[in-house]
């Protein structure tokens, strides 16, 4: 009988992301198993809701089908929802963004209710659930 050892592969989706030889890997996209034990759901939108409607936590996270940063501001109304600034003078996009929601940035949605973030948010024609599925969250504070 062979026995055959299994390897978890794991698809890099950016190299050098974090560091020198330091990747971002496609596991590491979405929601953490933190989040979502938090939520107790592992439904999108229910974590979404759980953690910056309900609670009203910042979150910034980098979309990597567009190489950009965004921040959700709760902090005050209009929540708004911007393109983070970015120091590309840096050598890793990690580096890049410290994720501060209260930065300045170019605002591209704002809202008076936290509840019209799901549905009112879409990039490059997207859904937030498809666009969270495919980023790294940065904070949530």
């Amino acid at each position: 009988m062979e026995i055959r050892k299994r390897t978890a592969e794991r698809n890099v989706v950016v190299e050098n992301f974090f560091g020198e030889n330091e990747p971002l890997y496609e596991d590491q996209l979405g929601w953490t198993d933190r989040e979502k034990a938090e939520a107790r759901s592992f439904v999108s939108k229910e974590i979404f809701h759980f953690e910056v409607v309900l609670v009203g936590l910042n979150m910034a996270f980098y979309y990597v089908d567009n190489d950009t940063f965004y921040g959700i501001h709760t902090e005050r109304i209009p929540i708004e929802v911007k393109i983070l600034p970015r120091d590309k003078t840096k050598p890793f996009i990690d580096w890049q963004c410290d994720g501060d929601t209260h930065a300045k940035g170019e605002v591209i949605y704002s809202f008076d209710d936290p509840e019209d973030l799901w549905d009112g948010i879409r990039i490059d024609g997207k859904p937030l659930e498809e666009v969270l599925s495919r980023s790294l969250i940065i904070t949530l504070n």
